[in-house]
Order: C-alpha cells, then structure tokens, then sequence
C-alpha cells in the first residue's frame, strides 16, 4: 500500500468533515505531528493508530484479491507466463510456461533451463513468484505449501538463494 495515498485519503476526509488536524489528532488519541505525518505520507503509522483515525473519520481500508476479481472476471491468471518472459531475455533456449509449470510441480528442471530457472527464483518480483505458486498449484490440482516446497528443493539444486529467503 502507498502510504502517500491512504495519507491523502485521510487529509481529503479530514477536510470533507471541516476538522482540523489538531482536532482530529485528539479524538484519533494522537499526535498533531504523527497526524500530519500521516497525510503526508512520511510517517509509518501501526494499524492500530491508522484503525483508530479511519474509525473517526469514518473510513475502512477494504482488503481485496485482485486474482479472485480476475477469475470472477473469467480473465486467465498468466504469471507463469509473465516470468518465463523475464527469464527468457538474458538466455539462449526459451522457457515455456508449461515448463516452468513442470518445473514447480515436480521440483525437477531439465537442464537447458537452468540458468531461466533460476532466474525466476533469484530476481523475480517476489510478488509475481508468489502468483507463480498459486497458479501451479490451481492447475495441478495441489496444494501451494507442495510448490513452495518443490520450489526451495530447486532454488537449493540451482544455488538460487535469493539471500537465504528460499533456505
């Protein structure tokens, strides 16, 4: 979340209700500053401080899925292919994204795609490697926790250590 946005968003609220940043930092039970801070952007609020100031103003911060208004939508997910794209630019040879699908289903990678492999698993966005997951698991008919773990029996095998996280 962009806290410049959600800051805006509050400052836009703020002004819509005629309060001033000191009257709706006492009744949020905070600072004038850390308000201010707030709508800026500049100042990491907990979410308990961001609870209580949304609740005064009347706000909620709605947590959505965008991949289940996608499916909704009957819009096909296409992470495996967004990463294969990544992988395939640095490489000879060309990922496909039933490979790589392959790949993460069975924690096994032939080795002309290796260095795409692990690609992926090094410098992905780790956003687009966690759709990557969800994505094989829904084909296969598994459970991710399965190719998260296939997927750290490859890192291990490709040395693709992405600082320890797939330890």
């Amino acid at each position: 979340m962009n806290p410049a946005l959600l800051g805006n968003a509050i400052h836009r609220k703020r002004i819509a209700l005629g309060l001033t940043q000191q009257r709706l930092a006492d009744m949020a039970e905070l600072s004038r500053q850390s308000l201010n801070g707030i709508e800026h952007g500049t100042v990491n609020a907990t979410l308990e401080t961001l609870g209580r100031l949304m609740d005064v103003l009347g706000l909620a911060l709605d947590v959505h899925d965008p991949e289940t208004s996608r499916q909704a939508r009957g819009t096909p997910t296409r992470a495996l292919w967004m990463a294969v794209k990544g992988a395939n630019v640095s490489y000879t040879g060309e990922l496909t994204p039933e490979e790589l699908e392959r790949a993460l289903a069975t924690g096994e990678v032939p080795s002309e795609f290796r260095p795409q492999v692990a690609q992926v698993l090094d410098e992905a966005p780790l956003q687009l490697v966690t759709k990557v997951v969800a994505e094989v698991a829904a084909k296969q008919h598994r459970k991710p926790a399965e190719i998260w773990k296939n997927l750290r029996r490859l890192a291990q095998s490709l040395t693709a250590t992405r600082g320890g996280l797939w330890a």
